[in-house]
């Protein structure tokens, strides 16, 4: 992502910098949600360098015994899934009768290419269209959690564009409004930004790279702005994921999990969490990435699911991935993924079963197909990465 994200656009006005800065995560009630009485919402939880197919598919690796699987230490959710159980067997019982295994054979074993096959079709970003194909009016539709930056293009789509969140106190502010007389008006603001705007918006939209994304930063920023604001206090929100000192700064894996309800509850459609250190060479039980599970992901993401999957006004989706699995016998470079899905309309089953030897049977689809059935779960108006081809896996 360019340095010209709108967070660094809103710093660089010192007039503006309260009222603006605190509206940047866009944190704003929205009134009209893609037309459905349900607000939907995807998180997508990316394990940067590999997702261990023992988590979504451990009866793959019973007979053998590889990655430590045993009799004891599998869960049968039922319909051919199989979970760790240590692990994600423990997850809040409503994601374990709405959870499925989602096969995305997309052949690649290398880091880059396949970070990015996992986001994009090479030249657009999944992410992005599907934020706004999901629409609603929130300022903010589509946004990435912390530094680690979402691989593959993010060029916008419909005038959508991927924001950084890296420190959730100007969602707070954006959300209960400040009551310091120092910030300037919200609507003072607003129009001395559009000003600025218009007299260079031809400039900032010829380039195709880094002054591109500042002129989708101002476009953000005055939206966000001319946004009402809402009262809202962190307290809870705090205690649920166990911030330390009430902390905001996005700089851990359950700080993460805080901001992605903070930006979903905002009106947010599409959230991306990254987490690094999934590269787990010679892991050959499973040990280690048992315990960063356990110790790092769990934690943040079952609070996350008891208190937004389920409720009663909004489809969440959680997407959990990886560049590719890790193959046998050392835990290297598989090159095909079995992703995990969980969600209200998400039926328990697989598409996505490995063989003992991390391989997912011909014919399985790519990553467009993962991404349209994600589109298909959440409810969205359009297949806009062609028909789903996990019909089985929807309720």
């Amino acid at each position: 992502m360019s340095r010209f994200s709108r967070r660094q656009l809103f710093q660089s006005f010192a007039g503006v910098a309260g009222g603006a800065l605190a509206a940047k995560a866009g944190l704003w009630p929205s009134t009209a949600f893609a037309q459905t009485a349900e607000k939907p919402a995807l998180l997508v939880v990316f394990l940067q360098g590999g997702y261990n197919s023992l988590f979504s598919s451990a009866n793959s690796y019973a007979t053998a015994g590889t990655f430590g699987v045993t009799a004891g230490n599998q869960r049968d959710l039922g319909n051919g899934l199989v979970v760790d159980a240590p692990t994600f067997g423990t997850l809040p019982a409503y994601a374990l009768s709405h959870m499925a295994t989602v096969g995305v054979r997309h052949g690649i074993s290398n880091h880059g290419a396949a970070q990015a096959a996992c986001f994009s079709d090479g030249g657009r970003s999944y992410a992005l269209r599907l934020a706004a194909e999901l629409g609603g009016d929130a300022s903010i539709k589509c946004a990435q959690l912390g530094t680690r930056g979402v691989p593959g293009p993010r060029p916008m789509e419909s005038g959508v564009s991927m924001q950084v969140i890296t420190d959730m106190r100007t969602t707070i502010e954006a959300l209960g409004g400040s009551t310091d007389p120092t910030r300037p008006d919200r609507v003072a603001a607003a129009k001395a930004l559009q000003g600025t705007y218009a007299m260079s918006a031809q400039t900032l939209f010829k380039s195709p790279a880094m002054t591109r994304q500042l002129g989708e930063g101002y476009s953000a920023a005055i939206e966000t702005l001319e946004q009402p604001v809402k009262q809202f206090s962190f307290a809870d929100l705090a205690t649920a994921y166990g911030l330390a000192n009430n902390s905001t700064t996005v700089n851990n894996f359950s700080a993460q999990m805080a901001a992605a309800e903070l930006m979903i509850t905002s009106g947010t459609n599409v959230v991306v969490a990254m987490d690094g250190g999934w590269d787990t060479h010679g892991d050959r039980t499973g040990t280690n990435v048992r315990n960063m599970m356990t110790s790092r992901i769990l934690p943040g993401l079952r609070t996350f699911i008891s208190r937004m999957v389920n409720a009663p006004d909004r489809n969440v989706v959680v997407a959990i991935m990886g560049d590719f699995a890790r193959s046998l016998p050392g835990s290297d470079h598989a090159s095909a993924l079995s992703a995990t899905v969980i969600g209200k309309y998400v039926k328990v089953g697989t598409t996505g079963k490995m063989s003992d030897r991390v391989q997912l049977a011909a014919g399985t689809p790519s990553a467009p197909g993962l991404w349209s059935y994600l589109g298909r779960v959440l409810n969205a108006p359009t297949p806009m990465f062609g028909a789903n081809p996990h019909t089985s896996l929807v309720l």
